[in-house]
């Protein structure tokens, strides 16, 4: 058996893990890759339609799989026999691995570097009135992984969460100016819960609906971050 080969497989089936299961923050290496070389993850939009990512990423994983089997078989009977229990492990543990590990990573971190947003997750219900106040009602997970206590300003991106650029409704969307809350997320741990938002509309397009995949800012000591991960 060559242990080059071997070393090989191995970090072939670990790739193909990575790449094709959700990590801590909700979508997969792969959906990122194929985004950044302008390839769609799904065939429609995000978390919608055939997940191409799967497909290729499960096709990687059964061929490194087999290939990784063959070469220990040959020397490491016992184990080959076995690597399909270490396999499902690891895949059923990985998104729990990865948020972990994050913690270990940021241990330090201060300012909006401490945060991480659980895009995918998250959700808006708004109410555009005729005189342009409007209202929404939130669902986000957030997570601090730092050792201290931090203080945040969050205000949901309405108009970027819904996309849609050629809908008279995201004009009026995007004229919406909500006010930030203050919310408070202790050391280490996940705030994930409604947080209701108001503001006016400064061109009102009377409407009521739900978005998902919300676009949010963040404000930390001082600094923003917009959260957006552009899955398509």
């Amino acid at each position: 058996m060559s242990r080059a080969k071997l070393t090989f497989s191995i970090i072939f089936l670990l790739f193909s893990i990575i790449f094709t299961f959700n990590h801590h923050l909700g979508f997969s290496v792969g959906d990122t890759i194929l985004s950044k070389v302008g390839l769609l993850p799904y065939t429609t939009t995000y978390v919608r339609g055939v997940h191409i990512t799967l497909f290729i990423g499960l096709g990687m994983l059964v061929c490194s799989y087999f290939i990784t089997r063959k070469l220990l078989g040959s020397s490491f009977p016992r184990l080959a026999s076995k690597l399909w229990l270490m396999v499902l492990v690891i895949v059923l543990s990985y998104s729990f691995i990865t948020d972990k590990v994050m913690y270990v990573v940021k241990w330090n971190a201060t300012g909006t570097n401490a945060v991480s947003y659980v895009q995918n997750q998250s959700s808006c219900m708004y109410d555009v009135v005729d005189d342009g106040d409007t209202l929404a009602s939130c669902y986000l997970i957030i997570k601090n992984y730092s050792g201290q206590l931090v203080v945040a300003m969050v205000k949901p991106d309405l108009a970027r969460s819904y996309r849609n650029q050629d809908d008279p409704l995201y004009e009026s969307l995007s004229s919406v100016e909500l006010k930030p809350v203050r919310i408070e997320i202790e050391p280490r741990s996940t705030f994930a819960g409604q947080l209701a938002f108001s503001g006016l509309a400064g061109s009102p397009l009377p409407f009521q609906g739900k978005l998902h995949d919300i676009v949010l800012d963040i404000g930390i000591e001082g600094q923003n971050i917009v959260f957006d991960y552009e899955m398509p």
